[in-house]
């Protein structure tokens, strides 16, 4: 199974005294998938769902980085060539 669109997932590093609402505001935008609490040296991972490398890219600096409590970001992008498209 082929995917259309570039799946990403951002790492974020939150700055001291961020508080727990932080990432809400990223729920409302339809190209996030999901945001994960982690363990390590990030703080949170956020899953995003988007046509092209450039609007996953654009997305991160705009909505992510944009936040005021973001110390740091790490990211990565990937597009399914092959695999189930279900959780197992």
């Amino acid at each position: 199974m082929k995917s259309k669109n570039w799946q990403g997932w951002v790492q974020v590093k939150w700055k001291p005294g961020t508080p727990d609402t932080a990432w809400k505001s990223w729920t409302k935008n339809p190209s996030v998938k999901g945001v994960w609490s982690t363990q390590g040296n990030w703080d949170c991972t956020i899953w995003i769902d988007v046509s092209t490398q450039d609007q996953f890219e654009e997305f991160v600096w705009k909505n992510i980085r944009n936040n005021k409590w973001v110390e740091n970001t790490e990211s990565f992008w990937a597009k399914q060539w092959w695999g189930s498209s279900k959780a197992a």
